[in-house]
């Protein structure tokens, strides 16, 4: 499935950080099997192992489902080459300034997470079928979206908790079906 890809190209992305995939699984919070069927996008993480790892990968779980790297790590992977091509005297000081902007494209990229594009709504387009309409920010306001998630649910509490979490998460909508599979196959 496109989403075990797209997660296993950022964490493969992100290993390289790390001097070794023990010390990243232990970064992640996450046993070293579990890692491994991550890079390979393998398995069915379920909606909650997703908020987990990008919560630890400093991410949206929209944006390691949908596979996007963030400004940091562009910013950082960038910077960190040209470090380690300057004198070795230069190379703390360059490292303490790489760390600070590290710190400020994270603020930055919580802010902006924090001022979600989408909000999600339970809706019943059939007796005791639920399914999820969008809503989009825009400058005049929440507008709805054309975009509407097939019924995945007889029960509302499960609908508007799957609202709630999408909501939080700022997820994309172009992954809205998808990630309501993952969701429910998480419940069973």
């Amino acid at each position: 499935m496109k989403i075990q890809r797209n997660i296993a190209a950022i964490m493969n992305r992100k290993l390289k950080e790390y001097p070794s995939q023990a010390e990243f699984a232990k970064a992640l919070g996450i046993g070293h099997t579990t890692l491994l069927s991550c890079l390979k996008g393998e398995g069915n993480p379920s909606a909650d192992t997703i908020e987990h790892l990008a919560y630890k990968m400093k991410m949206t779980p929209s944006q390691l489902v949908a596979g996007e790297s963030t400004p940091t790590d562009t910013a950082f992977n960038l910077i960190s080459g040209m470090v380690d091509t300057l004198n070795p005297a230069l190379q703390k000081a360059a490292l303490i300034l790489l760390e600070a902007m590290r710190q400020l494209f994270e603020l930055s990229e919580e802010l902006s997470a924090k001022a979600a594009a989408w909000k999600y709504e339970a809706i019943e387009p059939k007796p005791f079928q639920y399914a999820l309409k969008v809503l989009e920010w825009t400058p005049r306001g929440w507008e709805v979206s054309p975009t509407v998630s097939e019924v995945f649910t007889d029960d509302h509490t499960v609908a508007e908790a799957a609202a709630e979490l999408f909501t939080r998460n700022a997820l994309s909508p172009i992954h809205l079906d998808e990630a309501l599979r993952d969701y429910m196959n998480s419940k069973v």
